[in-house]
């Protein structure tokens, strides 16, 4: 159940232009009749052409490492900036080492207004092969989307993306912002192939020593249009020494033979269990659930369909209360209802094959509550457990039958708004069972039913989830930050409850 995984796809379209370069320079590039203010940004841009080294660290473990590259290079349109990120992660799952390849192209012309050529994004792992590509053409921009086996173009029209957006940050850097200082700009987001506005904010400025030499860093604070935050740390110069993503990944910059040396392949299933001081029994038949949390592990817990947080004042540790058939009852917003009925390019909900699928589901039946239990025994079957199978696209898991609670949660909330029913992926904990004593990573789902968010778990075939399932928050940022504490979190049972 490596719901981590799945959130390691995440990686380059998250880092966007955080990484930028310093190495060695081609020849200058000759100077046309630019402004003023086109020659400083060519300035800036030949003095940051090169290749640096970035170890990618989850939970503090080194998994892999990124090549990030800006080149001036010449293409059919003539002379134009490439910024290429290209990169590797290693995850050790069920005794097999699961290797998943990145990389992320963005391609701008190097003459005003610097305008987008080509911005691809690829995922490649085993068999399986994710990309998003976005070209310019006469008419406008195009994108093609290569899904598993499937493959459809979008036109978009008119893209207003240049150079300076995609490196907003490094230039505001160069005018040493104050601390406290805020900038907004567009972000390009290929989920929805939409421009959205990130907020980047000056969160600290110290001095430290590097190689020798007192350089002044930047403590930046970027909020994204997927709600991640990023932390990152940049030198005067606007450079990026480090990211962290949510606190659950890191990027450093580091020298090549020290960033491409991976740590010893580290076991997510085990490294993600929290042991408990007692077995619970059969999580099937239990009806009430008490645990006791760390504040540290458990201080972004909140509320949630059936689960109630309290905060113990005296020692600062978090109280759940895990009762699926009790309060609180958590209404969803109209804004909830439409996020969650949107098709995406990760759910493509308006597919065909999608459609059918769910209508084949739930064939015979009218209701809401009806086609959802018919869902949730469907994606059940559907789907061979497989814990190192982990199809990369929907489209893969609906064509190879195979995965994790990843795969089950993903392919029930593509069926679920294929049939009009607002559902999203949830990801928490769940009790493992006696054997293992432990709570481990899982994903789940929540339908809207009568106005209210209602869990339902396909993983295990449960319209009503049992009590052992502790429910993250919703927002990623939140989520990373609980699970980058997994490892040291401590949990102690309180009280427990089965029914006769």
């Amino acid at each position: 159940m490596n719901k981590t995984r799945s959130s390691i796809l995440l990686i380059v379209v998250l880092l966007g232009a955080g990484m930028f370069l310093m190495g060695c320079r081609p020849e200058p590039l000759p100077a046309p009749n630019h402004t003023p203010e086109d020659r400083l940004f060519v300035e800036f841009m030949e003095k940051n052409l090169g290749t640096d080294w970035y170890g990618i660290y989850l939970q503090k473990h080194k998994v892999g490492y990124l090549e990030s590259t800006a080149a001036r290079e010449t293409s059919p349109h003539g002379t134009r900036y490439k910024i290429q990120l290209s990169g590797t992660v290693q995850i050790l799952s069920e005794a097999e080492i699961d290797e998943i390849k990145i990389e992320s192209i963005a391609a701008f012309s190097a003459r005003p207004p610097f305008s987008l050529e080509l911005y691809a994004d690829r995922v490649i792992h085993k068999d399986d092969f994710s990309e998003i590509k976005i070209m310019r053409t006469p008419e406008g921009y195009q994108a093609k989307i290569t899904r598993g086996k499937e493959t459809e173009s979008r036109f978009m029209g008119p893209l207003d993306y240049t150079l300076k957006d995609y490196t907003a940050v490094q230039k505001w850097i160069l005018r040493k912002p104050a601390n406290g200082a805020e900038i907004e700009y567009p972000h390009l987001v290929l989920e929805t192939l939409t421009l959205e506005r990130n907020r980047s904010r000056i969160m600290g400025i110290h001095e430290s020593l590097t190689a020798g030499v007192k350089t002044i860093f930047y403590d930046v604070l970027t909020t994204d249009a997927h709600g991640l935050d990023v932390k990152e740390v940049f030198g005067a110069d606007g450079r990026a020494y480090r990211i962290v993503l949510g606190g659950l990944f890191e990027c450093r910059l580091e020298p090549q033979a020290l960033a491409t040396r991976i740590d010893k392949t580290i076991d997510l299933f085990l490294r993600n269990m929290v042991s408990i001081d007692r077995p619970l029994g059969h999580s099937e038949t239990m009806t009430l659930l008490k645990l006791s949390l760390d504040n540290s592990s458990g201080k972004l817990l909140g509320n949630a369909p059936g689960q109630s947080i309290t905060r113990n004042r005296a020692d600062g540790s978090i109280g759940i209360t895990l009762n699926p058939k009790g309060d609180p009852w958590v209404m969803a917003t109209d804004e909830e209802i439409k996020k969650n009925l949107t098709a995406t390019l990760d759910i493509p909900a308006n597919h065909p094959i999608v459609i059918d699928l769910a209508q084949h589901a739930v064939d015979g039946v009218d209701t809401v509550s009806e086609k959802v239990s018919r869902l949730v025994e469907f994606v059940e079957h559907y789907i061979q457990d497989d814990y190192t199978a982990n199809p990369l696209t929907l489209m893969d898991i609906i064509e190879k039958k195979k995965g994790d609670c990843s795969e089950h949660a993903k392919l029930f909330t593509a069926l679920a708004r294929a049939l009009g029913i607002p559902c999203r992926t949830v990801g928490g904990l769940i009790y493992l069972g006696d054997a293992y004593q432990a709570f481990g990573l899982h994903a789940w789902n929540e339908v809207v039913m009568g106005g209210v968010w209602v869990p339902v778990d396909p993983t295990w075939g449960q319209t009503a989830i049992d009590a052992t399932h502790i429910r993250f928050p919703v927002e990623i940022s939140k989520e990373w930050q609980i699970m980058a504490a997994i490892p040291d979190m401590k949990m102690a049972v309180l009280h427990v409850e089965h029914r006769k």
